[in-house]
């Protein structure tokens, strides 16, 4: 093939299928390979590829691409819909691979009971998501809301009645099939009683103990955020709060709101002209907002210019901002650092700057991939392994280390941690003398090695170095030891403007909108917002910035880096969600072109997805 290879793909499907459902826990469950057939056309430089489906009942969601000497550079691109042909150009390289997973259209489907409990009462916690709204979360044990895995929500087992009131008032009911739903149309400053019971049937169950709550005061000057009214857990980060907590404490509670212009498409009668005819009320939704007292303060925006590289030709090795030792001795918790002679620290990053594994990639240049005529496995183990880590980030670090021979086309990259579950090992592969190992624990001990491998076997490993991660940073997120990432992997639906190809991820947010991940790396992703797990997940837009607040919808405290950032008359036209300021709730409607409302490919947030292995 010259140039290029041009890969047209019909009804694509593995050769060796894996048949991907969920059930019970919504765990995925290897079922039997099925044999599949393909047909190869090759005209020129196009090959045509056609696979047989094993039965008309299966559904194909996306494909996998790999390519290169090793096949390390993997992606999955999703199909296109109803029927339309895809084509893609890549580079040249000598192997390739493309496997599809045929996904059966009810993936959600779970185990359920069928019934309800009616004989416990159900235990009901509140939260304030504005001054006139609350959020109810319910079920037959004490939890904090969408805790865990939100497939394990039974939706047919059954429906449940709230109750609510004014004290000494009427009360006003309403049916709910989930286990969590928002009331609105309340009065601000305005105690409330609420209940709530389950129902099967023609049966009901026993109303919960009442519980008051006084909804927050109202303010148009004030920015809103609500504060937890629930049980309290103790944690390192201080409270623990739902899916938006509020910084924990400290002694400079990081300030004002920076001031948030609206975003301007330079058009005569645009919106920068109609603000000052506004009424008083209507105009102080597009001034800056201040926090109240108890607020978590937004931190000034210092991040969100383009993603920062390496100069060119500069490297780790003779750049200025890696040190042997780290600029501080001890961690955002008071922790000491790890110091030993293999380990390297990145010394630049602020503490308002998100972590970026990409950023911290670029002082290691990439290397060709040549063909090398092999005659043997590898005989000699690669040297001078060498952790390099960023003072801050402790959920990656990169490994580098030294070719020792001319057989070796890829390398086995091997991290064990000792757990309450006994040891856990990962195993990367690649074909260059570095690589990232991602999704770290905090302060937890890793040992790494790497073996070095070709087509006829494989080489000694090197020796062994040990690394401990540091204390995560209660500025950037909150970290509850022992806890279970709450991310989903869940192949979804996209209205895609994206430069990432990774995985997916899906969780609950706390106004009844599901957040969908796609990421590039695990500190590098996409953000998308949808009103139903099987529906479309639309991008969203920030009508005063580029999304750099956005980051609020993964737990992230800061105010992100995120991809091109371009005026929204120079983005296509396309729906999707959107808001003005942190802590907002969202609205749907056309974002980009003349709308004012921006949008962007990727963010760097500083939280790490799916988080820890």
């Amino acid at each position: 093939m010259a140039g290029s290879t041009v890969l047209h793909l019909g009804f694509l499907l593995t050769l060796a299928g894996i048949l991907l459902l969920a059930c019970s826990s919504a765990q995925r469950v290897r079922v039997r390979r099925q044999n599949m057939k393909v047909r190869i056309n090759a005209t020129g430089d196009t090959i045509v590829l056609k696979f047989v489906r094993p039965n008309p009942d299966v559904k194909l969601e996306g494909y996998i691409l790999g390519y290169g000497s090793s096949m390390f550079s993997k992606q999955f691109i999703q199909l296109p819909e109803n029927g339309e042909p895809f084509e893609t150009e890549i580079d040249a390289e000598p192997k390739y691979l493309v496997a599809v997973q045929p996904i059966p259209t009810n993936d959600v489907k779970k185990h359920c009971t069928g019934k309800v409990n009616l004989d416990k009462p159900l235990h009901l916690v509140i939260d304030s998501v504005t001054p006139t709204s609350v959020l109810l979360s319910w079920g037959t044990y004490l939890k904090t809301p969408y805790e865990g895995n939100i497939m394990n929500d039974c939706l047919e087992d059954g429906h449940y009645t709230i109750r609510y009131r004014e004290r000494n008032r009427k009360w006003i009911y309403q049916t709910c099939p989930t286990s969590d739903t928002v009331i609105d149309n309340l009065k601000p400053n305005t105690p409330y009683e609420f209940g709530i019971r389950s129902n099967k049937d023609d049966r009901s169950g026993m109303w919960s103990k009442p519980v008051i709550h006084n909804t927050n005061m109202g303010d148009k000057n004030m920015q809103i955020t609500y504060k937890p009214n629930r049980p309290i857990v103790k944690t390192l980060a201080g409270t623990h709060s739902s899916l938006f907590p509020l910084l924990p404490g400290s002694p400079a509670a990081r300030l004002p709101i920076p001031a948030k212009k609206p975003n301007l498409v330079g058009k005569p009668g645009g919106i920068a002209d109609k603000i000052t005819g506004l009424s008083p009320d209507k105009a102080s939704i597009l001034k800056p907002k201040l926090p109240p007292v108890t607020a978590k303060p937004s931190k000034p925006k210092t991040t969100s210019s383009p993603t920062v590289t390496a100069p060119r030709f500069e490297t780790w090795e003779n750049s200025s901002v890696f040190s042997s030792v780290p600029a501080s001795k001890v961690d955002a918790m008071g922790k000491e650092r790890y110091i030993a002679p293999h380990v390297i620290y990145k010394t630049d990053k602020k503490p308002d700057e998100p972590c970026s594994i990409t950023t911290s990639l670029s002082y290691f240049p990439e290397e060709e991939a040549g063909e090398l005529n092999v005659t043997n496995p590898p005989r000699t183990p690669p040297s001078n392994l060498t952790v390099v880590t960023v003072e801050g980030c402790p959920s990656f670090i990169i490994l580098d280390w030294e070719k020792t021979d001319n057989e070796t086309t890829e390398y086995e990259v091997i991290s064990t941690t000792k757990g309450p579950d006994g040891e856990q090992v990962s195993i990367l592969t690649t074909n260059q003398t570095h690589t990232a190992v991602e999704n770290l624990k905090p302060e937890s001990s890793y040992e790494f090695k790497v073996k070095p491998k070709n087509e006829l076997g494989e080489g000694p490993p090197s020796e062994p170095v040990t690394f401990n991660t540091e204390s995560a940073d209660p500025r950037v997120s909150e970290n509850v030891s022992g806890k279970d990432a709450i991310w989903t992997q869940f192949p979804f639906k996209t209205d895609s403007y994206s430069e990432c190809n990774g995985k997916q991820y899906v969780k609950r947010t706390w106004y009844r909108k599901f957040v969908g991940i796609q990421l590039c790396n695990s500190l590098r992703y996409k953000i998308y917002l949808s009103d139903s797990l099987n529906g479309k997940f639309y991008n969203i837009g920030d009508q005063t910035g580029h999304g750099e607040d956005h980051c609020q919808f993964v737990d992230s405290f800061l105010d992100g880096r995120t991809g091109t950032q371009l005026p929204s008359d120079q983005l296509p036209t396309r729906p999707g969600f959107y808001r003005a300021m942190r802590q907002e709730p969202v609205h749907f409607g056309q974002i980009g072109g003349n709308s004012h409302i921006t949008y962007v490919a990727w963010y760097e947030c500083g939280t790490p997805i799916p988080g820890k292995w």
